[in-house]
């Protein structure tokens, strides 16, 4: 016998009737019989560049990741519109709307500047921080000219 505390099996949580996780997985298993429906209707150059949205009020979303490819779908919405409409999955559909989502790749990061030390500059950002009388401001133009130097700053040596 199990004991109150004890925690139950994610198998017995989604298979609990009306629970929110088997509302979850219902709507997860509509979504990917959509996609799986307008992927095989679309032409060969745009099946695997369509991400199927929600269908709210008659309104179909489909996620393409460049312009171009969405003004192509654009020709092809009273078609698909037409093939889908006796779909029960597709019930009221009466439009489609291509939104652009780029596509966020590992390969494409992020390149971040980086600016190679120069001495002139550091010191030349050092003597203007000798001019201030503000203290604060004094030690973060020094810290500053230290970054630009490449040298630690004068409350790290």
């Amino acid at each position: 016998m199990r004991d109150p505390g004890q925690l139950k099996s994610l198998r017995t949580l989604i298979n609990r009737s009306g629970s929110h996780l088997e509302t979850l997985q219902l709507e997860a298993s509509i979504q990917a019989k959509r996609a799986q429906i307008i992927e095989s209707l679309l032409p060969t150059e745009l099946k695997h560049e369509v991400a199927t949205g929600d269908l709210n009020s008659g309104l179909l979303t489909l996620y393409v990741p460049q312009a171009a490819l969405a003004a192509k779908l654009r020709f092809e919405e009273y078609s698909l519109i037409e093939a889908l409409q006796n779909d029960p999955l597709f019930r009221g559909i009466r439009r489609i709307q291509c939104r652009v989502r780029p596509r966020h790749t590992e390969g494409k990061k992020a390149i971040s500047k980086t600016i190679a030390p120069s001495q002139k500059a550091g010191a030349s950002i050092q003597e203007f921080s000798e001019t201030l009388e503000d203290d604060e401001l004094k030690r973060q133009f020094q810290q500053l000219a230290a970054r630009v130097s490449g040298n630690l700053p004068p409350d790290q040596k």
